[in-house]
């Protein structure tokens, strides 16, 4: 079974063994429990619930094999709590209950009517250890859990034995007590402003106040301390070789009519999506960026492009939200071809759903091998989906026999599978990174998680070819001799290409020196103060931001990163500043192409092992490409020594990151 699988059972045997005893407690209140039929019907309860634990048991058991970040608080906090439960209710209660079922006895004493309610507690502690706690188990909340079912089990037992008031209050104001304290700590906790960027910001420190050239147009930074380095320091140096190629992007509100004639209310870079971006490598991209009125500001963060930190536009991190007014300069070199996109970094799980993005392609000096060039990202805005620039059936007249690429761009939250309906194709790209020796593929969907790009190479056969996707059945595009729609003549395959095993291996070298650093970053959904808010959050190891501490590393380091989803949705993870090399996929080795990414979606139950070299110095965001849950806490930072950021969360821009 997969561990998704897993885990959806054995929260389900938690909830049984919980709702079971809880319901032999309620009956534990009353009269009925010193009848036949009552004790009998408690036994039963009491025996589901020990069927439950055993469920558990065997449940964790096989999900240990998927890894220790699955089964953690189960084995050393929930299974041996359930466990005492199971066998103080078989040494104390079912001897009573036994007896009055018999008709032997008349009675169930108060000592067996605690331990009744002593197992439901210690049921539902074993869920909620499964959803609150998580990983990492923390002994602080696991000792509050295990106090809380004494003080009821103490308290059910001073009840039924008719213990003086003074005693049942006491034990009722001490649990009342450790609950209100606990949570009391954990929101006090989540309104501290320490974390892995709060920190920076308290000890940033720089031995070179002088930004390097160009500096930014907007906003001067908060100056930053004497030692160290800034991030603003970070930037493209003004005498860097190569033609530079200038674009100008405002941000501002728009009203846009798609071409089905519906209008919506967009924030843009100047259309939607915003203008096409296309460079040679080699030359230097030149970029200012003006907000005419965008209210809660606007970056541009160019998202798989490995740019120098400080132009890496993330608001609170690398530079000041851009306000209405202002503007921003970014300069970085095109040293990688490949397919990119750019979107706003400040309010992004907002701005960038309201139409704030637009691609960007490095082409290399010669140019692609394909006769024709087409960037189609797909979006959806307000409800409706938009491929390319289009919310409607669109067509492309292209010669039968020449080669197309498609450089297939996700920007919406989620993931979509993208398909073809008239011709093969052979991946060539992804995430911006050739792959080799790939081979014809007629009857696989490619998946593309948020964020992703993948690159389609293909011949337009006599009677054409149509790309369609999951998120609609109107928004196509088709590619034929006559420049006519394409109709779908195939069922949409029923299966993903896998990219773990496609194209020719090559030996990727790293380098042996720099030393090693491996990380763990375990993804959930958990209830959370987030921001001192109560939040169904987004949690990296048991953590919200800006409290998930950052994963450090040095120039030269070589880095692992092994990253497990214990949560029941897909989380497209991306790494700023870098590309991460795909070693290994819920435990499936790549044996392929060597798979470069920036955003790799690691899906419920999954385990991805993802290397890199610390070869970009900066602060760079690590987080869900799924921006609603970067926004709900699942955001955290990839940091170098020594390298500091004087810019921070909120303020007078206020910066927010995600």
């Amino acid at each position: 079974m997969t561990g998704s699988t897993l885990l959806a059972l054995d929260l389900v045997a938690a909830l049984v063994t919980a709702g079971a005893w809880v319901a032999a407690a309620v009956l534990a209140r009353g009269a009925v429990l010193n009848r036949r039929r009552g004790a009998g019907l408690t036994l039963a309860l009491v025996g589901v619930g020990t069927v439950g634990v055993i469920f558990q048991g065997v449940f964790t058991a096989q999900l240990a094999a998927h890894g220790w970040w699955f089964v953690q608080e189960k084995v050393f906090f929930a299974l041996p709590l359930t466990v005492v439960a199971v066998v103080l209710l078989g040494l104390l209660a079912l001897p009573d209950l036994l007896r009055v079922a018999r008709g032997t006895s008349s009675t169930v004493d108060a000592r067996s009517r605690a331990v009744l309610v002593g197992a439901a507690a210690a049921g539902l502690a074993g869920v909620v250890a499964r959803v609150v706690i998580g990983y990492p188990l923390d002994p602080v909340p696991a000792l509050v859990l295990s106090v809380l079912v004494l003080v009821s089990a103490g308290l059910a037992y001073a009840v039924f034995a008719r213990r003086p008031r003074r005693v049942i209050a006491a034990l009722a104001a001490f649990g009342v007590l450790v609950l209100v304290a606990s949570v009391g700590v954990a929101w006090l906790g989540s309104a501290a402003l320490p974390g892995a960027l709060a920190t920076t910001h308290v000890h940033a420190t720089t031995d070179d106040t002088t930004p390097a050239e160009p500096a930014p147009t907007g906003p001067a930074p908060t100056p930053p301390a004497p030692t160290g380095t800034s991030v603003t320091s970070l930037r493209t140096p003004a005498d860097a070789p190569g033609a530079v190629r200038s674009f100008d992007l405002t941000a501002a509100q728009q009203t846009v009519t798609l071409d089905s004639g519906r209008t919506v209310s967009a924030w843009t870079y100047g259309s939607l999506p915003g203008p096409k971006l296309r460079v040679t490598q080699g030359e230097l991209v030149d970029v200012t960026l003006h907000n005419r009125d965008i209210e809660a500001g606007a970056t541009i963060h160019w998202h798989g492009v490995d740019v120098p930190a400080g132009e890496d536009g993330v608001a609170g991190v690398t530079q000041d939200a851009v306000l209405p007014g202002e503007s921003f300069r970014y300069r970085f070199a095109a040293t990688d071809p490949g397919t990119y996109w750019y979107h706003t970094h400040q309010v992004s799980s907002d701005g960038v759903r309201r139409g704030l993005f637009g691609t960007l392609v490095v082409l290399p000096p010669n140019g692609v091998p394909e006769s024709v060039d087409l960037t189609v990202p797909l979006h959806t805005l307000g409800g409706t989906v938009v491929l390319g620039d289009s919310d409607l059936a669109t067509a492309r007249a292209v010669p039968a026999g020449q080669s197309v690429r498609l450089r297939l761009i996700n920007t919406d939250q989620v993931p979509h599978r993208f398909s073809l309906d008239g011709a093969s194709f052979v991946v060539v790209a992804a995430d911006g990174r050739d792959l080799t020796g790939g081979t014809a593929v007629t009857d696989r969907s490619v998946r593309i998680p948020a964020g992703g790009r993948i690159d389609l190479s293909l011949v337009v056969p006599p009677a054409g070819v149509r790309l369609s996707s999951n998120a609609s059945a109107t928004a196509v595009l088709s590619v034929s001799p006559t420049g006519a729609p394409v109709p779908a003549t195939a069922p949409t395959p029923a299966e993903d290409l896998d990219l773990l095993g496609y194209g020719t291996p090559r030996q990727t070298d790293f380098p042996s020196e720099g030393g090693r650093v491996e990380a763990t970053m375990v993804l959930d959904r958990s209830p959370r103060f987030l921001g001192a808010v109560p939040a169904y959050a987004y949690t990296v190891n048991g953590a919200v931001f800006p409290h998930i501490p950052s994963i450090e590393v040095s120039a030269g380091n070589r880095v692992r990163l092994t990253v497990a989803n214990r949560g029941s949705e897909t989380h497209p993870m991306h790494v700023h500043g870098h590309h991460v090399l795909v070693i290994e996929w819920d435990g499936i080795r790549s044996t392929g192409s060597p798979l470069w990414l920036d955003t790799f979606d690691v899906q419920p139950g999954e385990v991805w092992v993802v290397e890199f070299v610390a070869d970009n110095p900066g602060i760079w965001m690590d987080h869900c490409h799924n921006l609603d849950h970067a926004a709900a806490g699942m955001m955290m930072a990839l940091t170098y020594r020594g390298i500091t950021s004087p810019f921070q969360q909120g303020g007078s821009h206020a910066n927010q990151s995600e």
